[in-house]
């Protein structure tokens, strides 16, 4: 796990590297001067360069904003907004970059197939972008949903906040494909094209995408595996890491196991031989009712070299049960085994990219790689469900929201790839 792979620095010299007096900003103006003066120059071989003006004011109005106020407000800082802050750098996170990495493979890898049905190139830029514009706003806007009321802030202008941040992770694969259909029928209503030639030609880009993202969650952190209590593959997170905290909430960190007696307290069942729960009198029949958790205080100096170092936060808690409230220090620095489901779902993608590239006869059978696309994703993530524990069971049952759009998904799909068979081939197909 690797959420910010490093950060870019907050100033170089004297001058900061972003802001509205950055070197950003200064070479900004100086490139808006050079646009003014190589329209003044051309002007009277050229009438319309006035338009260079315009687009030269608008270029540097867009990068003004960008490196003068977003940039800067998305910084790092430690003790914000007070006399102590220290501002630590523009962070590039691991998620952000293998979603970047994900996008140039996906459009890499449809250009041709798309070209092959008859796209022209100014066409195919245009549908780059409403797939990845839709796909994105579906990945988010399903996230948000499902996990509103976990959302970090308390008032509505700070969970939308927090709801636009999506480098950082919070993203759901399912959202991302509705989203990305959505962008592309809304691509071929406007464009009056045959959808499903299309969606055949995108679905390897889609899964090349899904192997680059899952990366991302493993250096994030998130979609993780449940405990592995045997000899099976299995990785460890760090410290403060989603999989750490989730182990450390429920007590099987501290070798506390719970069988769940109401929806506000736990009856302990077992506590591991040789674990911090055996050495401080925690009991079989005790009722775990609580792990409070806490950071351990540092001043900003300390904390803002913490940040740039990447080491995991000092933590420590308190144990709250029906018989003792016992405080937990020198927690353990690595969570338990868990499995791989990350590394799992990365492979999975880059099998499946290769094989719905390997479909022969995909132009005369329009459906075909969509909906067979459909059918094998929808199986392989049910199965992949099993192993993550990261999502509670929906609608009364201990199947995931991800399950229960799987067995839609693997239903579609089927009903889709036999149409697809049993429909007389098609002799071309042209958009």
């Amino acid at each position: 796990m690797r959420q910010t792979l490093f950060y870019l620095p907050h100033q170089v010299g004297p001058l900061p590297l972003f802001g509205p007096i950055s070197w950003s900003i200064l070479g900004l103006i100086l490139y808006f001067g050079i646009t003014l003066l190589h329209s003044y120059r051309t002007k009277s071989k050229n009438p319309g360069s006035n338009t260079e003006i315009l687009d030269g004011l608008f270029n540097w109005a867009v990068g003004f904003g960008i490196l003068g106020f977003l940039l800067p407000a998305i910084e790092t800082k430690v003790a914000a907004g007070t006399a102590d802050q220290i501002v630590v750098g523009l962070p590039v996170r691991g998620y952000g970059l293998m979603m970047m990495l994900g996008v140039i493979s996906a459009v890499a890898i449809s250009y041709h197939r798309v070209l092959k049905l008859g796209v022209r190139k100014e066409s195919f830029v245009t549908l780059v972008l409403w797939t990845v514009i839709g796909g994105l706003l579906g990945a988010r806007l399903f996230y948000i949903i499902q996990k509103w009321s976990e959302l970090e802030g308390v008032t509505i202008p700070q969970k939308l906040w927090t709801a636009v941040q999506f480098t950082e992770g919070g993203l759901v694969v399912y959202g991302a494909i509705l989203g990305g259909i959505a962008g592309i029928l809304g691509w071929t209503i406007l464009q009056k094209v045959t959808p499903l030639s299309l969606l055949d030609a995108i679905v390897p880009a889609f899964f090349i995408g899904l192997a680059f993202g899952r990366i991302g969650c493993l250096l994030n952190g998130c979609c993780y595996g449940g405990i592995v209590d045997s000899g099976l593959p299995s990785i460890e997170f760090p410290r403060g890491a989603p999989a750490y905290m989730d182990q450390l909430a429920s007590g099987r960190l501290l070798g506390i196991n719970t069988k769940k007696t109401s929806s506000e307290d736990h009856s302990i069942e077992s506590i591991q031989p040789s674990s911090w729960a055996s050495q401080n009198g925690i009991q079989p029949g005790h009722v775990l009712e609580s792990v409070q958790v806490g950071i351990l205080p540092m001043d900003p100096f300390e904390q803002a070299e913490s940040v740039r170092k990447h080491l995991p936060p000092e933590l420590e808690g308190v144990v709250v049960t029906d018989h003792a409230r016992k405080a937990v220090r020198n927690l353990p620095t690595k969570s338990l085994p868990v499995h791989p489901a990350q590394i799992y779902a990365s492979i999975t993608g880059f099998l499946l990219c290769l094989w719905s590239l390997s479909i022969p006869g995909w132009m005369q059978r329009p459906g075909l790689i969509f909906g067979s696309g459909w059918l094998a994703y929808g199986i392989l993530r049910f199965l992949e469900e099993i192993v993550r524990v990261d999502e509670g069971g929906q609608f009364g049952t201990d199947l995931s929201i991800a399950q229960w759009v799987s067995m839609l998904g693997i239903l579609f799909g089927a009903l889709l790839t036999l149409y697809s068979m049993i429909r007389k081939p098609a002799e071309s197909v042209t958009c």
